[in-house]
């Protein structure tokens, strides 16, 4: 998209309006038809709205009109902007006591399933009306879409720092990360051969967890590159691999204590005590004041060790 032509005070917002409608509706006659416009006065919007913006926003193919990759980046921001903007007028204009609107989480993909289910549980059983959107990725993300203003709050293995002086940070708590592995492991002190004789699970190839739990108990370690078997998104990944026997997996303690106590899966433990990382709360320090997020971040602090 063009970004020396789509000045926002060139554009007609209702126009942006229009373009939602059709992009959620499906086409031109759906969307005339919830706004209660003609067929030609929505295309003429469409229109003039790609003129102002420089941009081609759908392909039209036969009757049917798919996003362009221009079309579908101003879809979320639309749709995002709608949704905050009906939270702030909600608050500004009804005067209402009631949390509602929604909050956007990100997470680091190793982040604990049970921590952030507990709280989005009670969250949404506290305050009906508001709704929660999680989404999982590496830190870098993160932090562009904190700081871009697409997510409200983010999970993380990093504060904000003096590099970001931008991002409000605060320590949680601390995870414990332990070695997990197929069942018919037996429970005994590892050492480094008997790691380098493990199928192993891991996260990103450029820096693979299980490299920072060897050192942590081995010194200078690092996992033979050739056994790890497999490269995952996701502790849940990790997790369904490890059951079904692909090889070991570095997991959050309070992920594998479950499946340990059923005796799905075995710990294997290294000669010291197990590896921990602080898991930080980060937030815009310029965040508005929400009763949503005010709500969502007092649950975290709450529910954190």
């Amino acid at each position: 998209m063009k970004s020396n032509v789509a000045h926002l005070d060139r554009l007609d917002l209702n126009k942006l309006i229009t373009f939602l409608v059709i992009a959620e509706s499906g086409g031109v006659a759906a969307a005339a038809r919830q706004l209660s416009l003609t067929r030609s006065a929505i295309s003429h919007s469409l229109a003039a709205l790609e003129s102002a913006l420089g941009a081609t926003l759908f392909h039209r193919v036969g009757k049917t009109m798919v996003l362009t990759p221009e079309g579908r980046r101003l879809r979320a921001v639309v749709s995002d902007a709608r949704d905050r903007l009906s939270e702030a007028l909600t608050e500004v204009l009804g005067g209402s006591k009631e949390v509602s609107g929604t909050v956007r989480v990100g997470l680091f993909t190793g982040f604990s399933r049970f921590r952030i289910a507990a709280v989005v549980d009670e969250f949404t059983r506290q305050y009906p009306a508001a709704r929660v959107r999680v989404g999982f990725g590496p830190q870098s993300w993160l932090a562009e879409e904190l700081t871009a203003g697409r997510l409200d709050f983010t999970l993380s293995l990093r504060p904000g720092g003096p590099s970001l002086p931008h991002i409000r940070s605060q320590r949680l708590f601390e995870q414990s990360l332990v070695l997990a592995a197929p069942p018919s492991k037996s429970r005994r002190i590892m050492n480094p051969e008997a790691l380098s004789r493990l199928a192993l699970i891991d996260y990103y190839q450029s820096d693979p967890l299980i490299d920072r739990w060897a050192r942590h108990h081995f010194g200078a370690r690092r996992a033979a590159r050739d056994r790890i078997r497999c490269w995952v998104a996701t502790t849940d990944l990790a997790v369904e691999l490890v059951l079904r026997g692909a090889g070991a997996a570095v997991l959050p303690s309070d992920v594998a204590e479950p499946f340990q106590e059923e005796g799905r899966l075995s710990v294997l433990r290294g000669p010291r005590e197990p590896m921990r990382d602080p898991v930080w709360l980060n937030q815009l320090a310029s965040a508005r004041r929400v009763k949503a997020l005010d709500a969502f971040r007092e649950l975290l602090v709450r529910e954190a060790p």
